[in-house]
């Protein structure tokens, strides 16, 4: 698990380390240039131009600082400085007369930089929160016309740090080196898709400069894998856990077949799906390894029945909105005492009446995705996409749920504030049936015991390493739903489990 800072956490540790532990900042300002060097000479060095745009802050001292390692390495580099001198920080200042004393070549004009092999983009750096306009602007276009390997310190200049937003105008990077800790706005888009591959680099700001402080937001690895549940020797098919799949409407077999499969093929010990009555012979002959419940109407007493028997219940893919459908979510939802998955329909029904919700409840997931949550909280999808962070959060600790927001960066929020952010995933998932499988795994692992809070981000990472596995099998426009199975299966057999 990696920590994801926001501008303000990071200047917090940079802070505390220059106060608290003594590090001049003209020592973190060399070892975060000398991170950039040893970035840019891995690109290649050897006879080729190097152009550096400095701004006024500490963005640009780190910038100067990189152009006089270059210099001082024999390398063809030249600076150009955009802004204020008068509004300079006392570092950037010393930086840029020490490259002055040097006879470093200062460029009057950004054209005068055209034709370089690579640009560095050493701004503004992550503490931008206002729009980027004037020369400030005319300066990143222009930098991203020239055809050069583009490279930015700390993040794209105009990059949201704290949601990946564009104010106004970005830097478009082929590779951001940032310092000590990655930056939320790094991996949200559209701000992941400006900041090409991200680097990370150790410049002495560690979790100590953290001290009593907890970041919000955090990414799983896959060191986080090893928090997979394992069968112990004794283990039957009881004791790993049992999962009810309430999902599938009349002959829509599809959804309750990639959720019941993927939960079992996480690991699981029984899954019992109750679906329509007409998708019973697919579904037993596709996956005879499940217990099929079927249902014509609705049926109270058998559904309290299946409740009573459950580690977990997960209700909604495929499942309509009928009326039958209705009330068998109103039932479970009234009536479970395990945790709850919710998704799809199941989520489309709530939505019509959220005060549901409100009501004492188990634990219980969410998994809507972009549109879905839109319903949910009656806000159009262009402003979940540029407020998904507080949207998702508010909605979690509104109705205390864990909502797990599916989108090509998708994003948990527990109840109590923290966030976690995934990494892991592949655009060929953008296919039908990838979210059923999600709810599948998800479901899963709760049966073998994980935590409600444990299981939807880790279920959430190893569904989008699945689908990275399937795609080199795969391919990109050719992967189906079903073949993140096969992506799940294989993460298993290469951990031993």
């Amino acid at each position: 698990m990696r920590y994801l800072l926001t501008s303000r956490e990071m200047k917090q540790a940079d802070g505390t380390t220059i106060e608290h532990f003594g590090v001049s900042s003209m020592v973190l300002m060399e070892q975060a240039a000398q991170s950039v060097v040893s970035v840019i000479e891995e690109e290649g060095i050897e006879n080729k131009t190097i152009g550096i745009i400095c701004g006024p802050g500490n963005n640009g001292g780190d910038g100067f600082a990189v152009a006089r390692i270059l210099f001082l390495k024999g390398v063809d580099v030249s600076v150009f400085f955009v802004g204020c001198q008068d509004k300079m920080t006392p570092e950037c200042k010393e930086q840029m007369a020490i490259c002055k004393k040097y006879g470093i070549p200062m460029v009057d004009e950004i054209a005068n930089l055209n034709g370089c092999d690579i640009l560095v983009d050493a701004i503004f750096g992550v503490g931008l929160t206002r729009e980027v306009s004037g020369v400030f602007a005319n300066v990143i276009s222009t930098m991203n016309q020239m055809k050069a390997r583009k490279i930015a310190i700390d993040m794209p200049s105009g990059v949201n740090a704290d949601d990946g937003g564009i104010l106004g105008v970005g830097f478009q990077a082929d590779i951001t080196i940032t310092f000590a800790f990655e930056k939320v706005g790094q991996f949200l888009y559209p701000g992941k898709s400006y900041c090409g591959q991200v680097v990370l680099a150790h410049i002495g700001i560690t979790k100590h400069s953290l001290m009593e402080h907890t970041p919000q937001h955090k990414m799983l690895c896959e060191e986080d894998l090893l928090r997979l549940p394992t069968a112990p020797k004794d283990a039957n098919k009881g004791s790993l856990g049992k999962v009810l799949l309430i999902a599938g409407s009349e002959e829509m077999a599809g959804a309750a077949y990639l959720s019941a499969g993927s939960a079992l093929i996480t690991g699981c010990g029984m899954v019992k799906v109750y679906t329509h009555a007409k998708n019973r012979d697919i579904i037993i002959s596709r996956l005879p390894e499940a217990i099929v419940v079927c249902y014509d109407k609705f049926d109270e007493k058998e559904c309290m029945s299946l409740l009573s028997w459950a580690d977990v219940v997960a209700i909604g893919p495929g499942i309509g909105q009928s009326q039958v459908a209705v009330s068998i979510v109103h039932c479970v939802m009234q009536n479970t005492s395990v945790p709850l998955v919710m998704d799809a329909d199941a989520l489309n029904i709530v939505a019509k009446d959220t005060e549901i919700l409100r009501k004492p409840h188990t634990d219980m997931v969410l998994t809507p995705h972009m549109g879905e949550m839109a319903r949910l909280t009656n806000n159009p999808i262009l402003y979940l996409g540029d407020h998904r962070l507080p949207v998702c959060s508010e909605f979690a600790r509104e109705y205390q749920v864990i909502c797990v927001l599916k989108d090509a960066t998708t994003v948990i929020s527990t109840p109590y504030g923290q966030m976690h952010i995934n990494a892991s995933g592949t655009p060929a998932m953008a296919t039908a049936g990838s979210g059923d499988v999600l709810t599948g795994i998800i479901a899963s692992l709760i049966a073998q015991g994980l935590s409600a809070t444990e299981a939807a981000p880790l279920g959430v990472y190893l569904h989008g390493l699945a689908g990275e596995y399937a795609q080199r099998s795969c391919g990109t426009h050719s992967m189906l739903a079903s073949d993140l199975m096969h992506g799940i299966r294989m993460i298993y057999i290469e951990r031993g489990l």
